[in-house]
């Protein structure tokens, strides 16, 4: 097998990239699912940068012109996937920091300006001389 210089370079950055996540994980820094999905996107990487003829084939099997369009069409659709997938969250995320911020505010207009809370409807200027 003679390697292209593209491949002699890419190759050893998808391996350390591979073993990266898998120490990572062996670390307990990140979860399984989470490790196992980059793992799978390093591995089929190298796999069509060691071997670019076998998109080219899995590319005619779906019926696309050629390997290099499957793989722009996979990279395109996996990152609207990611970009859904992070919006997503985001929302959830700004959901749940209105709701935190929604209960701190309740509870700290229940606080007199001692620190203390106060009893419902306490009037703190009633005190005032």
């Amino acid at each position: 097998m003679h390697l292209n210089a593209f491949q002699i370079i890419v190759l050893p950055i998808l391996a350390i990239l591979f073993v990266e996540r898998a120490a990572a994980v062996a670390r307990g820094r990140i979860p399984r699912r989470a490790a196992a999905f980059w793992m799978f996107i390093w591995l089929a990487a190298g796999v069509a940068v060691a071997w670019p003829n076998l998109t080219t084939r899995i590319a005619k099997l779906f019926g696309i012109g050629g390997g290099s369009n499957l793989v722009l069409y996979s990279a395109v659709l996996f990152m609207l996937i990611g970009f859904y997938m992070t919006y997503v969250r985001l929302r959830r995320l700004d959901a749940s920091i209105t709701q935190l911020v929604r209960h701190l505010a309740i509870q700290n207009a229940q606080r007199g300006p001692d620190g203390g809370i106060e009893p419902p409807g306490h009037d703190a200027q009633k005190n005032v001389k």
